[in-house]
């Protein structure tokens, strides 16, 4: 029951994302905290992938198998072509957040990591490219956010191992971060630039 309630967790957040973006508005960020874009490189990927929906949706609606089956799928194609850009959409509205206060990593609606400014050794722009084949998000307490191409541009090296909570709902203990941002190097000024020691 856990797995199937993270997944609807995960729906609703997707949803709510989608809302969001329509408002043009970004959860999480307050203060003095810096949004930090990540998903600029995977739009195209989403959009085509809800086009693609949509279009067999279609598809089905011009077979005939009955004018309640026809509805039932055209309802779940419509329905997985909103939930493909509501994950797009998560990846606007909800970037990774830098603050005085923490380094907070997301994807989408599937992981949200708040990571204690104290607890950051630091924060390192290294581009890397990840082995699909070999790649494992979760391997010698690294935490590989590789959603992106398998491609990371930003490690965060923690002094104490934090707990990271998979999309179904089995946690991770990590003491590396491997991440990616669209402009890492803005990221890592806006790190050192709110360093609680220099404001």
């Amino acid at each position: 029951m856990g797995a199937f309630r993270s997944v609807l967790r995960n729906e609703s957040r997707t949803m709510a994302g989608l809302w969001l973006y329509l408002r043009r508005r970004k959860d999480g960020i307050d203060g003095g905290a810096v949004a930090v874009p990540y998903g600029a490189n995977g739009k195209s990927i989403f959009i085509v992938l809800a086009v693609v929906s949509a279009v067999e949706a279609g598809l089905f609606w011009l077979l005939d198998f009955g004018l309640v089956v026809d509805l039932l799928l055209l309802a779940l194609g419509v329905y997985s072509a909103l939930l493909v850009f509501g994950v797009y959409a998560g990846t606007v509205v909800r970037p990774h957040v830098i603050s005085s206060r923490e380094v907070r990593v997301r994807y989408s609606s599937f992981y949200d990591v708040r990571i204690p400014r104290e607890n950051v050794v630091s924060l390192r722009h290294v581009k890397e490219s990840h082995d699909p084949l070999k790649a494992q998000k979760f391997r010698d307490e690294t935490w590989l956010s590789h959603d992106n191409f398998y491609e990371t541009n930003l490690i965060a090296e923690l002094r104490e191992p934090i707990t990271v909570t998979r999309p179904l709902g089995a946690t991770e203990t990590v003491r590396v971060v491997k991440f990616q941002a669209d402009d890492p190097k803005a990221a890592v000024e806006a790190y050192e630039r709110l360093a609680p020691d220099r404001i």
